[in-house]
This record gives structure tokens, sequence and C-alpha cells, in this order.
């Protein structure tokens, strides 16, 4: 099975041997290009950090995780010790995983990787009156900020990278031809950014309608729920998401629906 992966550059050659350990053939892009985001948050978040007002730190991606390490030596900030008198929260094992590689301690992780699992778990710490900063990116799920602020907490939410689409990269370019082609069976979709940024790519070289036929007539698999919403809000059938929103479960999935 032919198995198009649609991963950051930082991940995709990882990712993809991955795919390829599990038996499928693999055709590989990155839509989205990641720019650390360079503002004064992340100097508010350093003197807070200083003056240990910080009670949480809510990390939701490995990206997030080099984007700080990133920007904080580059104001020659050593922030893992200041980080390390917080309570420091990973959304997930590939999260949690780069954290340590980085030097900072993982205290806790939700059962479900996904926003609505940071909620209920944050929720269930009691954090009325607390102060818990979340580094995500520029477009992260709005229900995380109004779960922990409805929970009482005094919320930060910081974009410490952004997401650029590029609809023009030479390997999506040739992902989409292939696609169109009729030459690809499966789509492994992490995000719901890529979703849309695949299909504005696709629709360079054939006509919207087309595009979500072509999806449709092959297995589309998304990660998590808002990946699924926003695929199925264009009109693409999802017919595989793992119960774990982990790019590892999404290939189990996959693997064990394929082979039926």
């Amino acid at each position: 099975m032919r198995l198009a992966v649609l991963r950051p550059a930082d991940r995709l050659e990882e990712s993809s041997a991955r795919a390829r350990e599990m038996g499928f053939d693999t055709i590989t892009a990155s839509p989205l290009a990641i720019v650390p985001n360079d503002t004064a948050d992340i100097d508010e978040l350093i003197d807070e950090l200083r003056l240990q007002k910080v009670a949480y730190v809510v990390i939701t991606s490995s990206t997030s995780v080099a984007s700080l390490l990133t920007l904080a030596k580059g104001r020659e900030v050593n922030v893992i010790p200041m980080l390390n008198r917080c309570t420091l929260v990973a959304i997930g094992p590939a999260t949690a995983e780069a954290m340590r590689a980085g030097g900072i301690r993982v205290d806790m992780m939700p059962k479900e990787y996904t926003s609505t699992g940071l909620v209920d778990l944050l929720s269930s710490q009691g954090v009325a009156g607390k102060r818990i900063w979340l580094l995500r990116s520029d477009h992260g799920d709005k229900r995380l900020v109004t779960g922990l602020e409805d929970a009482g907490a005094s919320v930060r939410e910081m974009a410490i990278y952004r997401l650029v689409p590029q609809t023009d990269d030479a390997a999506l370019e040739q992902l989409v031809k292939e696609a169109i082609g009729g030459n690809i069976d499966a789509f492994a979709f992490t995000s719901a950014l890529t979703a849309a940024t695949f299909v504005r790519a696709a629709e360079r070289f054939a006509p919207r309608e087309e595009v979500i036929a072509m999806l449709n007539a092959r297995t589309v698999a998304a990660i998590g729920l808002p990946t699924r919403r926003k695929l199925e809000g264009m009109g693409i059938r999802v017919e595989i998401m793992p119960e774990h929103a982990t790019f590892e479960s999404m290939l189990a999935a996959l693997r064990q629906a394929t082979s039926k």
C-alpha cells in the first residue's frame, strides 16, 4: 500500500521510516513550514518563570519544545532550571520524549493526548487561581484555553511557533500529482491545517470537487478529532482515527484496517 505521509519537516524522515517499518510504501511532503515565534511573549514567560509566578507550563508538541529552547538560547537564557521549578505537562509521548531529551522534566501527561485530555487532567488538579502557560502553535485549539479558564485558572497562551502553509513546496506538488494520478492508496493527516493545506495545494491542479472525490475514493486517516472534523467539514470521509492521537497509533490503525 502506498501511503502519503504529511508531516512537519523535522519529523518527516523519522515518520516515513516508521511507516516503512510497518510495511507501507511511502511518499512524503511537508505542507507546513515551522517558524519559531520570536515576540515579546517569550520575554514575558521568562520573567514570570524567573519570578516563580508560574504554577504549570503545558507543552503541546515536540516543536514547541524545540522552539522554546531555540528562543531562550537566542536570549542567552538557561530556561531549563526555571521550567523545572514548575509543574510541567506534556500533551503526549512524543512531546514528553522531546522534553526529556532537552533536559526538561515531565510531571504529568493526560490519558487522552488532546486538548480535552489536558483540560480534564488539569481540572482534576484544582487549578483555580493558578497561573498556567500554554506553549503551542498559532493554530491551537481554543477549547484548551476556555476549558482551563472555566476551571478558574489564570491562563496565558503563547504561540511559540507559527505554521506557515507552503502550497508551492516541490515535494508537496509531486505528492499532489501522484494523488490525482491515482498512484496513492491512503493518506495520513496529522493536523487540521495540514489537511486544509493539502486540499488547497491540490486545487492548483484539479477542481476542488475532483480533489474531494479522489480522497473519498482512497483510505483517509486522521490523527485526532480536530483533524477529523476539518476533513469532514470539507466533505472528506474519514475511515480511520486512532484511539490515541499519536502518529504511531494512526499507522497501527491503518495497518490493521487495510490488512483485513
